[in-house]
């Protein structure tokens, strides 16, 4: 997503969890990453936020990648 702003975040993630997404629920926890640093908030209209991925977000995902890869290998070999 583009700088998705929390209506639409909210939308994308009620697809992929059977219990209901509230924006109540998004928007804290979106604060909560921008007070880490992990995404930033900028202003869409002058109104609407907007949401990216800051730098450290970007890096915490990607070592979390790494970190997932070294125990999904041996899965998929198990499967092979």
């Amino acid at each position: 997503m583009d700088n998705p702003k929390g209506t639409e975040l909210t939308a994308e993630l009620q697809e992929h969890y059977p219990e209901e997404i509230t924006a109540g629920r998004v928007y804290p926890q979106l604060d909560d990453l921008v007070e880490k640093g992990l995404v930033k908030k900028g202003k869409k209209n002058g109104r609407t936020n907007e949401y990216r991925l800051a730098g450290r977000g970007v890096r915490d995902l990607q070592d979390h990648r790494e970190w997932e890869n070294q125990y999904l290998a041996p899965i998929d070999e198990l499967s092979t």
